[in-house]
């Protein structure tokens, strides 16, 4: 039998001092296909109090725009080049001023639903989900409530922690670690790894011989097939 169990209902979680609605509601939209920022932009603008800021095509991009924006929300693909979301979402914790965040991916895999719950989101819909799904969502992370769609609520609920069988083996590396990963896999040399990420090529060269050992692994095309299988990379 697979991983996924019966789905459950949506999570929804109460935390203290929600969102005042009476206040315009900032939201950057992360994701690399411009068809669906567009779509998405024009969707969000015409609901009263949400106004869409900035939007960002990888993790490199929004980082800035958080800093600038100080934004309520960020919805954010997890598939991007550069940068992915699980990526961005974990170095965004590190943030006085970070957002609320909502993943909306077309992974609806346990362990993508799980990799990025535990970086940092607040809420998870896959793009399956109809406009009213998505809203409802919105607000409730505005809120300050997380949520999560039924359809991919087994990922993170009634698992044993200890569990293993869905564990993603990405896990056990660092965000430093999954960064540089997801570049080396992208085919882009140590030394542009190294200047996006604003380190010395010796450094990624420490950094890929701990992944591959962390990994048990001996070589760059089975890095790159991991990252795949994985979700780092498509």
């Amino acid at each position: 039998m697979g991983c996924r169990e019966a789905r459950s209902p949506p999570i929804v979680e109460d935390v203290m001092q929600p969102f005042a609605t009476s206040t315009m509601a900032k939201i950057i939209i992360a994701d690399d296909h411009v068809v669906l920022r567009e779509g998405l932009r024009t969707l969000l603008n015409g609901i009263e109090g949400w106004q869409v800021v900035a939007e960002a095509s990888d993790g490199f991009e929004v980082l800035p725009l958080i800093d600038q924006h100080k934004p309520d929300l960020l919805i954010i693909d997890l598939t991007m080049p550069n940068l992915g979301g699980v990526e961005t979402i974990a170095r965004l914790q590190k943030s006085k001023d970070k957002p609320s965040i909502l993943v909306l991916s077309a992974r609806e895999d346990d362990i993508s639903v799980s990799d990025a719950i535990r970086a940092g989101a607040k809420g998870y819909v896959p793009k399956s989900s109809d406009s009213d799904e998505l809203q409802f969502a919105i607000r409730s992370l505005l809120k300050g409530q997380t949520y999560v769609s039924p359809a991919v609520a087994s990922g993170v609920v009634g698992r044993d922690p200890s569990e293993q069988e869905c564990a993603s083996p990405l896990s056990q590396l660092t965000s430093r670690e999954r960064e540089v990963m997801k570049l080396l896999s992208e085919g882009q040399p140590n030394r542009e790894v190294a200047k996006r990420l604003h380190i010395s090529p010796r450094t990624i060269d420490s950094h890929r011989s701990n992944i591959m050992k962390k990994l048990g692994i001996t070589s760059n095309a089975e890095l790159v097939q991991m990252a795949i299988r994985y979700g780092l990379v498509e």
